[in-house]
């Protein structure tokens, strides 16, 4: 039988249970009514009381299944009888009651005797909230026994037997048309290994997520750890997806309402699988960089720069500038942000390439501190045009620390990439070029100006998890250039308030690097996406892409890390070396990029980065 087809006959039957119990109400109270003569009288009433014994049990019953009615009881899904209803059924019972004694009271004596003794009204109403809850209650446990004893559907393993999982448990056996079965639990406090819930076992630690998932078949795992630290949670949907187990999530906060609904659950999400607990960063020292004065982004509606600029709102900027080029996206963020923090952010349609622009717009709004968020970042994209990389990311750079030099800016920081890290590719050594323009102006004119390095952030525009998931909308395959590619990872809004607290902290010409934890082999990340997402997906290897290095750094060959005392935060440890001649040389690459001099723009690269060596293809993969 289908889920729905079972659940439409537990709803038939909870209904004719419900019309029964209002029959089995009145024979309770009526078998109350003379149990308690007999009780009160041991085993036998005499006259006159005898002869009160009918009219007191069918003023009893009309009494009693009124205000049963009026509490609710006859309008129950008897599925979710619980202690609510319970107590519900003793307030109408102390209720009826109550009105009996005084109807009693009021009743004039017959031969200086009470007609009923009010040890009879106490007996009665104990045995009428005896019978009506156990009543019910059975009506309860012969619905869960038939939902369950019909229930075949999918095998869930359900992780957390506290509160939420409990919660959990019975939404899946009052719900047969879901289509799932629970078959255990798994805890972490081992005192309650082999205790059960609701009739289900909980069978042992997350240690034991892999044999116990195995042995019992299971078909999806469901973390009910609302409150879990984020660290624990990584842990146990990483081993889920090693098993190739569908699995979800309750979310935080799911539990205050005090009962959980399938529809809390949500699929596992691939920051759920790479994200850390959030970095703790000085809010009032980043505060004190960013409140009452103007900033700027460039690049506003990126997935960093966005990112920031929501950041940045909260932090009581007297203007916040959004500046970039696509206007739909901005006009986006823009809506965005007037939600947050209305009337701060402007909007403004500005080409890091048009130096006018940029002129003309800090000369009007005299920004205090900017963020350059700006680039191009498709690797095999800039592959192909090279010019267009060079344009952006180095004379676009150039362009607005211009700016920032003529127009007084107190702070400057560059947004850069591990890329820039011996650069294997012109994006990434565009980027170099972006930090070396802008270390040159910290030498050569005194600019406050920071660079910030990081690597891949999730889900940002044209990144590895993005792609996977719209191959995995199409049912596949998933693309990996190689078997043993990897990359760091971090999650957009970590990234960003990291950004912000380097640039608090930093000093002229400092380089900092964001700690992006352990790197992530790429075809690990593909398999436990398609785990986590039910489909089944191949994966396919279609080679390195042209400029694509098998693993990413964070420093070069002469960089060492140093602290910086916050957390996820270090310091390049370089040699400044004073370069002559590199904003003639900048210039002139610059120029030849657009005149779209390919050869000139190799030679100066060649001239600038001389261990670099253009891997260009005509064929570079998307």
């Amino acid at each position: 039988m289908s889920g729905q087809g079972l659940l439409a006959r537990v709803r038939a039957t909870g209904r004719l249970w419900n019309s029964a119990l209002v029959v089995i109400d009145i024979a309770v109270v009526a078998l109350a009514t003379y149990a308690a003569y007999l009780a009160r009288f041991d085993g036998s009433p005499p006259e006159p009381f005898a002869r009160w014994i009918g009219p007191l049990a069918v003023v009893a019953a009309v009494l009693y299944v009124a205000a049963f009615a009026l509490a609710g009881l006859y309008r129950l899904v008897l599925r979710y009888v619980g202690v609510d209803t319970l107590l519900r059924l003793l307030g109408a019972v102390v209720a009826t009651a109550a009105l009996l004694l005084v109807a009693d009271l009021a009743i004039p004596l017959v031969d200086d005797v009470r007609p009923v003794p009010l040890g009879v009204l106490f007996f009665q109403a104990l045995l009428v909230f005896l019978g009506s809850s156990g009543a019910r209650l059975a009506a309860r446990v012969f619905l869960y026994l038939r939902a369950v004893g019909a229930s075949d559907g999918r095998r869930v393993l359900i992780v957390g037997a506290g509160s939420a999982g409990s919660l959990l448990l019975r939404e899946i056996q009052a719900r047969p048309d879901l289509g799932l079965t629970a078959v255990g639990f798994l805890d972490d406090d081992p005192a309650l290994t082999g205790k059960t819930l609701s009739g289900v076992t909980v069978l042992g630690t997350s240690e034991d997520l892999a044999g116990i998932a195995t042995r019992l078949g299971v078909e999806e795992i469901v973390v009910a750890l609302p409150s879990a630290p984020r660290d624990r949670i990584r842990a146990l949907l990483n081993a889920a997806a090693d098993l190739g187990i569908e699995t979800r999530v309750m979310p935080p906060l799911v539990i205050a309402k005090g009962s959980v609904s399938l529809r809390d659950l949500r699929p596992v999400e691939v920051e759920d699988l790479l994200g850390r607990e959030p970095t703790p960063i000085d809010v009032e020292q980043v505060r004190e960089t960013v409140a009452g004065k103007v900033v700027a982004v460039t690049g506003a509606a990126g997935s960093i720069g966005a990112e920031l600029c929501r950041q940045i709102a909260t932090l009581g900027p007297k203007r916040l500038l959004l500046l970039e080029v696509d206007e739909t996206r901005l006009y986006e963020l823009w809506l965005e942000l007037e939600t947050r923090a209305p009337a701060v952010a402007e909007m403004h349609i500005c080409d890091i390439r048009d130096a006018a622009k940029l002129d003309a717009l800090f000369a009007e709004h005299r920004p205090e501190l900017v963020l350059h968020a700006a680039a191009y970042k498709h690797v095999p994209l800039m592959e192909l045009e090279p010019a267009e990389a060079v344009k952006t990311n180095v004379g676009g750079t150039l362009n607005v620390v211009a700016a920032c030099v003529t127009h007084g800016v107190s702070r400057f920081v560059l947004i850069s990439t591990d890329k820039a890290v011996a650069p294997a590719n012109i994006m990434g050594l565009t980027k170099r070029l972006a930090e070396r323009v802008t270390l040159d102006a910290t030498r050569e004119t005194g600019l406050n100006a920071v660079a910030v390095r990081f690597g891949n952030v999730l889900g940002s525009r044209g990144s590895v998890v993005p792609i996977f998931e719209e191959q995995l909308r199409h049912g596949g395959p998933l693309t990996v250039t190689h078997p043993d590619v990897t990359r760091y990872f971090m999650t957009i809004p970590e990234a960003a308030r990291l950004v912000l607290q380097a640039q608090a902290i930093g000093s002229a010409g400092d380089i900092f690097v964001l700690e992006m934890g352990e790197p992530v082999r790429i075809a690990d990340l593909a398999r436990k996406m398609i785990a986590l997402a039910g489909v089944p997906a191949d994966i396919e290897f279609v080679g390195l892409r042209p400029g694509e290095k098998l693993h990413e750094t964070l420093v070069g060959g002469t960089e060492t890390l140093l602290p910086t005392g916050r957390e996820r935060i270090q310091r390049v440890d370089r040699v400044d070396v004073v370069e002559p001649g590199l904003g003639q040389r900048v210039h002139t690459l610059i120029d030849a990029a657009g005149k779209g001099d390919s050869q000139t723009l190799m030679k100066c690269v060649r001239q600038l980065e001389p261990t670099f060596k253009h891997m260009t293809s005509a064929h570079a993969a998307t």
